[in-house]
């Protein structure tokens, strides 16, 4: 037996499949004149014969197979009710698609409604979709702060629950977004959401303190060495943007056309101990990690460029980087920013993979002037 999962065909691509299957299905086929009744549930596909089925997800194409079922006027699908077409109808076959709205009433039964108000019941489920955990709009939130949850499936009652095993208040529910206070407690790893159709855990962490190479910490001795720009931007609290992992760059500065101006730069010392925190996974599959750090902006960054070095020889090379455009604002809150590791490799062809670390330069220059107002904290390279 076989459960699908949901599909996304459009109706068109379906609607000719289900033709063909319908049509193949009740050749030279009539009608036995008895009671009506369903033999098997299959997939539409007509070469598919082994495909058969106890369960289906939600918006699923299938055909119910038996006898005596060209008056059918109704399929209810636990208490919701699936769209059927005359032209999908036969004695012998029905196509029609698993109603993607969730139950209330859940029965694990389909029940087939005729045009003499007779009925028919066949055991049936509805795969119904567990959570589905994309990312959150930031990875970092301190305990008592509301972290927002991307994803799908989200049908309450539904909990959260941080690493540390606490569970967070949720106080919003949408479509593809929860709202959750974060509880006191909660430590680095992923996240879990549970509803009533099962359980998922985050692809990601909360707080995710993995392979960290500008965390701007371990400076409070002011141990900058290697450090040509940037340790002046360092700060561990500011009266517009809150801290959220100690110490973070906090950059205030009005960016002319064309202007230089370096944020984070060196070649050594503190610089290359942190970076060489890179896995050297990360160069040999570098399509399953992502550069990621968090940014929080008091004015939008649309319009400027920040040229992102890292590599054996920053003096001489860090006009070869990749860069950033981050056409971003977000309004005094906290986001995480997730920029493919593969695309930034491709920019940057002298970087491998070294033990030792890199040097490094994040700089602006660009062709509009920006006011850059913002913070940036936990730059780290780390697993899809």
């Amino acid at each position: 037996m076989k459960i699908l999962n949901r599909i996304s065909q459009g109706f068109l691509l379906a609607l000719i499949t289900a033709v063909a299957f319908t049509s193949c299905m009740d050749e030279g086929d009539g009608m036995s004149g008895g009671e009506p009744s369903i033999s098997y549930i299959r997939i539409t596909d007509p070469e598919s014969s082994d495909s058969l089925l106890i369960a289906a997800g939600q918006g699923s194409m299938i055909a119910i197979i038996g006898e005596n079922l060209q008056q059918v006027r109704q399929i209810w699908f636990n208490d919701r009710q699936a769209q059927l077409s005359p032209n999908l109808i036969t004695s012998t076959s029905v196509i029609t698609r698993v109603p993607s709205l969730i139950p209330v009433m859940i029965t694990n039964q389909m029940k087939l409604v005729f045009q003499d108000r007779d009925t028919l019941f066949y055991d049936f489920r509805v795969a119904i979709g567990e959570p589905n955990i994309t990312s959150m709009v930031s990875e970092y939130v301190n305990a008592g702060d509301i972290a927002r949850i991307r994803g799908q499936y989200f049908y309450e009652p539904l909990t959260v629950t941080f690493p540390g095993g606490v569970e967070g208040n949720v106080v919003n529910v949408e479509d593809e977004m929860i709202e959750v206070i974060v509880p006191e407690g909660a430590q680095p790893g992923p996240v879990t959401v549970t509803n009533n159709f099962g359980e998922s855990e985050s692809d990601f962490w909360f707080r995710d303190n993995r392979n960290i190479i500008g965390g701007f910490e371990g400076t409070e001795d002011e141990d900058f060495s290697g450090w040509w720009h940037g340790k002046d931007f360092i700060v561990s609290s500011d009266p517009n943007i809150p801290a959220i992992n100690n110490q973070f760059i906090r950059i205030n500065r009005e960016l002319a056309e064309w202007g230089w101006f370096e944020m984070w730069v060196g070649n050594g010392g503190t610089i290359l101990e942190e970076t060489s925190n890179i896995p050297a996974d990360a160069f040999d599959n570098p399509d399953k990690y992502s550069l990621k750090f968090e940014i929080n902006t008091l004015e939008s960054l649309t319009g400027a460029r920040i040229h992102m070095y890292m590599g054996p020889d920053m003096p001489n090379e860090r006009g070869t980087n990749y860069i950033w455009e981050p056409n971003i604002h977000t309004e005094g809150r906290w986001e995480t920013v997730s920029i493919p590791w593969n695309t930034f490799l491709a920019a940057s062809p002298t970087l491998d993979y070294n033990p030792n670390g890199y040097q490094i330069s994040f700089h602006f220059s660009g062709p509009l002037a920006v006011n850059a107002q913002f913070g940036l904290d936990n730059v780290r390279v780390v697993p899809n």
